[in-house]
């Protein structure tokens, strides 16, 4: 998967104004908490702009923790505490390189009567000086997704913003715009395109750290088994495909990533083998969904027939399924706990006899 460059809408650190309700503030914390995780991806380069961690301060956005503190207490919010919002908010406003220095353009000048936005109401919903650095940054993420699309093998630009109420939710933000001149960083960085020129480009955009794994391909989202997260995020993508596909599940069950999964999923290879990495992931999903891509059975006590089915101590039951039945013969081992709950154990060779 090629790198990503995510340029943070100011949006995103906006406290709700007015926050009518416990709703919107959770919303808002969501958002940041959510995509603090995968701005932390060593993949990812997170670019917030000079001029838009000037306009936040200028418009009276940030900082906001006295604000947050209070709306907090009015709405009773358990959700999360205001020191951790700010330490999240804080470490995405000192991240560094900045977009300008990260793309190399310091300022672009157009016609300001050929610039268009849409939606339009992305923009609109910012303060005057947030909505001004914006502007700029789409212009700029315009320009070297133009760039990039004329040749440029380098990391995928999309824009990470907070929540959305336009109907439907938008997937790109297209910017048009006449360009007369571009002030570059520094000579090290050049542009394909000659000067002057119309730029009409989309750029992607996702509302939640969700809907940005729902446009990744799996493959990028296991991430080579790298931790239970991955492997968690990419079940979930695999029963929303499912589902989406047509599917009808027989039942939807909660699921949780078990302690010695993904060390097995590195001894038998399906960590870096995309064919048994794929089947993984299915196969989990669609035992989530209750339409299991192979017969499930009991795993039991040992090969002897009537031996009895394994039981932990706390009221989980062992099952297991096969993944591959050629070669190696992959089993899948699992627990169902007692309220339904499904807990992906370890996978295995076909005489496997071990369930983590």
């Amino acid at each position: 998967m090629l790198p990503q460059d995510v340029v943070i809408d100011p949006f995103l650190l906006c406290l709700p104004n007015p926050c009518n309700s416990l709703d919107q503030l959770e919303d808002f914390i969501s958002a940041i908490v959510g995509w603090r995780g995968f701005l932390d991806r060593p993949d990812t380069c997170a670019l917030l702009s000079d001029s838009a961690r000037v306009a936040l301060n200028d418009d009276g956005e940030f900082p906001h923790r006295h604000r947050l503190v209070e709306l907090i207490e009015k709405f009773e919010c358990t959700f999360a505490d205001a020191n951790t919002i700010s330490r999240v908010a804080n470490s995405i406003l000192e991240r560094t390189p900045t977009l300008e220095e990260h793309f190399g353009i310091d300022a672009i000048l157009i016609e300001e009567d050929s610039f268009e936005v849409a939606p339009a109401g992305l923009l609109g919903r910012l303060k005057p000086n947030c909505r001004s650095a914006f502007k700029d940054d789409l212009l700029i993420a315009g320009i070297k997704v133009d760039e990039r699309v004329a040749g440029e093998s380098e990391a995928c630009i999309m824009i990470a913003s907070g929540s959305c109420t336009e109907d439907p939710i938008p997937s790109a933000i297209s910017v048009k715009a006449d360009i007369h001149e571009i002030e570059l960083v520094s000579t090290d960085f050049t542009l394909h395109t000659n000067l002057p020129f119309l730029l009409s480009q989309s750029v992607t955009i996702a509302f939640s750290h969700e809907q940005l794994i729902e446009s990744l391909d799996l493959g990028a989202i296991w991430d080579g088994a790298s931790s239970d997260e991955a492997v968690r995020l990419s079940v979930g993508a695999s029963i929303k495909n499912i589902i989406s596909s047509g599917a009808q599940p027989e039942v939807v069950s909660d699921f949780s990533i078990g302690n010695g999964f993904v060390k097995s999923l590195h001894a038998w290879g399906a960590d870096s083998r995309l064919d048994f990495a794929m089947v993984t992931i299915e196969s989990c999903a669609r035992i989530v969904l209750g339409i299991p891509k192979n017969p499930i059975k009991e795993f039991r006590e040992s090969e002897h027939v009537n031996a009895k089915q394994r039981v932990r101590k706390d009221g989980a039951l062992a099952f297991r399924t096969h993944l591959t039945k050629k070669g190696v013969g992959l089993r899948l081992m699992f627990w169902r706990h007692t309220d339904g709950t499904i807990e992906f154990a370890n996978i295995g060779g076909k005489g496997e006899l071990e369930i983590s």
